[in-house]
């Protein structure tokens, strides 16, 4: 698209109180966005079912603000931008209600729409929340997934942490500009997932992240994935939202059970009541999608992973290999003898029984595979 074209589409997405609904209707109904920002007005009030308000708001502002200063500011920031009638926009959030007209996108978005899964949940998860979550997106990421989250802390954090692990593509879509991280604390965490996916969002440079943003941005993750696992989450958590918004656009839903006591398990639990699929492991969600694990052809091929597995390790996890035998061992026993703190030593051996380099036994214990 040219820059002509682009500046049309960045400046009508950021008029205020003009939505994805109302610029999709003008530019169906002119044929380009800048034919419908030239219209007149009498010509946009004849258009069927379109939302005089916004359409007010669109004619007030139009003539008073910049073309080109978003635009510029795309440019400086090393963003690429896609609009709707692009044919590289990805094809899950063409078929929504309200697609984003433009989305910005830092990163590279990974072409195969057909493997995409969104992991959502709440920022104060449990240990065993945020261990779920990563495990889930570890083994996803390794049979091909996508991983699609909203980098807030706790369960989303766990998800995009747990597709890097594996060497995976992870995206990470923002209630806010693409260039403010929110929360700073995972800028670190935003550069990796630049490396090997995308930061996404539809809002303009510079937007600050508000409580309204984000239930806007829910739809898109559910609307880039073929279906969304709620890991904890209450009834109101914007988890749920995404769930909701899942289920209008005929996705798949699934959902974490978790420990009655706690408050963040009544969201998963009351959506598995209502028909989600429960996910255990991640082949509950290969099952419910129709898709298959990829098996092992042969001993032959079985050991070289195993290799490349061990070749992969850190120092943590190195240190608990080298203590592992065939002999069970208890995970205080691990703790003591790697002289790792046991929640570390918990987080590292979900990861190694992911890569199938240990097995877990009944009782907790541990051994090699």
């Amino acid at each position: 698209m040219n820059h002509d074209e682009l500046k049309y589409w960045l400046t009508i997405n950021g008029i205020p109180n003009v939505g994805p609904v109302t610029i999709k209707k003008l530019w169906e109904a002119f044929g380009s966005i800048k034919a419908a920002w030239q219209a007149s007005e009498k010509s946009i009030f004849r258009i069927e079912g379109i939302s005089k308000p916004a359409v007010r708001a669109f004619l007030e502002n139009r003539d008073k603000i910049s073309l080109d200063a978003e635009l510029e500011s795309v440019g400086k920031s090393n963003v690429n931008v896609l609009t709707f009638d692009h044919k590289e926009y990805p094809a899950g959030l063409l078929n929504i209600y309200d697609p984003p007209p433009v989305v910005y996108i830092k990163g590279q978005l990974p072409k195969n729409d057909e493997k995409t899964v969104a992991i959502v949940g709440t920022r104060k998860a449990s240990r065993y929340g945020r261990e779920t979550a990563r495990k889930l997106a570890y083994e996803l990421a390794s049979l091909g997934f996508t991983i699609v989250s909203g980098l807030a802390s706790g369960i989303d954090t766990a998800a995009h942490e747990g597709a890097l692990e594996a060497g995976g593509k992870t995206v990470a879509v923002f209630g806010c500009g693409v260039d403010i991280i929110f929360p700073s604390a995972n800028r670190r965490l935003s550069e990796r997932i630049v490396d090997s996916g995308a930061l996404l969002s539809e809002f303009p440079m510079g937007t600050k992240p508000e409580k309204g943003t984000f239930p806007r941005r829910n739809r898109i993750i559910s609307g880039l994935s073929l279906g969304t696992i709620v890991v904890e989450g209450h009834y109101d958590s914007g988890a749920m939202i995404t769930a909701k918004y899942a289920v209008d656009q005929g996705r798949e839903v699934f959902a974490v059970p978790g420990n009655v006591a706690l408050d963040q398990s009544k969201g998963p639990h009351w959506l598995i009541k209502n028909g989600a699929k429960l996910v255990e492991d991640v082949d509950d969600v290969l099952e419910e999608l129709n898709m298959v694990r990829p098996k092992i052809k042969n001993d032959e091929t079985r050991m070289m992973n195993q290799c490349a597995n061990y070749s992969n390790l850190n120092d943590e996890e190195q240190r608990i290999v080298k203590v592992l035998s065939l002999e069970p061992k208890y995970i205080d026993n691990i703790s003591q003898e790697t002289g790792l703190p046991i929640p570390e030593v918990s987080s590292r051996l979900m990861l190694l029984e992911v890569r199938k380099i240990i097995c877990q036994l009944p009782g907790k214990m541990f051994v090699l595979n």
